[in-house]
């Protein structure tokens, strides 16, 4: 068969492909009719949003995605339903598929799907059922179902659906019923997701997925789709949180607060950080800077080092460690991340513990998560006031920036504003949302502002992903109902039970 799939291609290469019809597909706005099959699921099941995804473990934009809709679950804990079905790419290899659903027959589809999409895909008989092994599964059972292809019919219905729908490729998601095609930026996944979790608040009930699709369209019905991708614009200001606690240098009534997505192992971000150091120097109380963490994952040693600085501020030195490694920057094995901690004057047993036991992992990824959800793309990414500026910039360009947002700020307080609800009220004007810690978006002092419960609901889980308990408790004081309980079960992920 693939010998003739080869020929088939080459005879296209020589003489063109065939006249047809344009392939129809799905316009992001509109609501479709999608099933949900009898295909596993994960997540609450009475999530208020559902994410019907149609993938497949050869596909190599489905690996790529994974990294993504992790994000994404983190983003909204508890409120997001997962359901998995199947489009091959190759009718004749559907041994990963079909080991997922025997691993879901016994309750262990989560597991056995990430391994699977760790793999690439490529996984034969004998490497499933390691996997298998491994998860604890009963093997007599599993190999009973791999050997007599148990789950052909269930993947036979959702190629069928698929078919139905115009799913032409994978990975392809429907978001309580709207879509989005491909390995899209977690800014795409989570824009939709807001909109639909206000859809979804209208509509309560047990049967919500039902009533949120039934006038969906049936199939796909538009000649193409635009890109869904909204890249940061100079001349917008966004909402933009003050990052994890300990990341800030200069006083909180600084005129001008400069944020930046910065990853330990980028070398434009090394080449900003003396500039960073010139702007702490030379405007001192004036100017306010935050750093947050975006470890691209290309970059191996920099999810590590970026754990290694959260380690770092919550013992109130972050400065001194971020100063030490940029000044020997390339240097990130376990023993450099000690030396430059030495170096800066850390507690060293309590800094290893944090390292050994990936602390301030989960932290690390939600910082990660906010900056893309936003529009950040790629490192280092500044916000000035709120104005993005993108890539590394010498200490010329940045001094004429700053002196610009000091002049704005100056005016501003000759109006009235308070220096310290400065940044406040800019982000009370601003456009987007930080995702992974409402609580660290300043509101103004004289008159404060109740978090919605969605908000505090996602500030309870930053304090827990950074084992925060006095905060998480603090915060979670007054949720009630199903927002409590989702704080709760988030909470208890990372080892910390909320007091009832």
């Amino acid at each position: 068969m693939r010998a003739a799939l080869v020929v088939s291609l080459e005879v296209l290469v020589i003489f063109g492909t065939p006249a047809r019809a344009e392939r129809l597909g799905f316009d992001p706005a509109v609501v479709y009719k999608v099933p949900r099959g009898d295909a596993p699921a994960s997540g609450p099941s009475d999530a208020p949003v559902t994410i019907v995804a149609w993938s497949d473990y050869l596909c190599q934009y489905c690996n790529r995605v994974q990294a993504t809709l992790d994000h994404l679950a983190r983003l909204y804990p508890g409120q997001l339903r997962w359901v998995h079905r199947t489009l091959p790419l190759d009718p004749d290899n559907t041994l990963g598929a079909e080991a997922a659903l025997a691993a879901d027959a016994q309750g262990r589809f989560r597991p056995m799907n990430d391994r699977l999409f760790a793999l690439g895909g490529q996984a034969d008989r004998a490497a499933v059922e390691l996997i298998a092994r491994e998860l604890g599964l009963d093997m007599v059972r599993f190999r009973a179902d791999l050997d007599r292809h148990a789950y052909r019919a269930s993947l036979a219905a959702d190629e069928a659906d698929a078919r139905t729908l115009g799913i032409s490729g994978t990975p392809t998601f429907f978001i309580n019923g709207r879509p989005i095609h491909g390995n899209q930026t977690l800014q795409v996944f989570a824009d939709v997701v807001d909109q639909e979790l206000a859809r979804a608040a209208q509509q309560p009930g047990p049967a919500r997925y039902e009533a949120l699709v039934a006038q969906g369209k049936p199939s796909a019905d538009v000649a193409s789709q635009s890109s869904l991708r909204r890249p940061l614009e100079a001349t917008s200001l966004y909402r933009v949180g003050l990052g994890l606690p300990g990341h800030q240098s200069g006083p909180d009534d600084a005129l001008v607060t400069i944020v930046v997505w910065s990853d330990f192992q980028c070398p434009f971000c090394a080449r900003l950080a003396p500039v960073l150091g010139h702007l702490r120097d030379k405007y001192r109380t004036g100017v306010r800077i935050v750093y947050r963490h975006l470890a691209m994952s290309f970059h191996r040693s920099a999810a590590l080092a970026a754990e290694a600085g959260v380690a770092a501020a919550e013992q109130g030195k972050f400065w001194a460690f971020h100063d030490q490694l940029f000044a020997d920057f390339g240097h990130l094995e376990r023993a450099d991340l000690e030396r430059f901690a030495r170096a800066a004057g850390l507690d060293m047993p309590a800094f290893r513990a944090a390292l050994d036991e990936h602390r301030y992992h989960d932290a690390v990824i939600a910082e990660a998560a906010a900056g893309e959800a936003i529009g950040v793309d790629g490192t280092p990414t500044m916000f000035i006031n709120g104005t993005p500026i993108g890539g590394a910039r010498d200490a010329d360009f940045m001094d004429r920036q700053v002196e610009v947002h000091l002049a704005r700020a100056r005016e501003l307080v000759k109006s009235g504003v308070e220096p310290v609800d400065l940044y406040a009220v800019l982000m009370a004007l601003a456009i987007g949302d930080d995702r992974a810690d409402p609580s660290r978006i300043p509101s103004v002092a004289a008159h404060h502002f109740e978090l919605r419960a969605e908000d505090r609901v996602r500030a309870v889980a930053a304090a827990c992903r950074r084992r925060d308990v006095a905060r998480a408790a603090e915060l979670a004081g007054t949720l009630a109902g199903d927002a409590r309980r989702r704080a709760a079960l988030v909470c208890a992920g990372a080892g910390i039970d909320l007091p009832r």
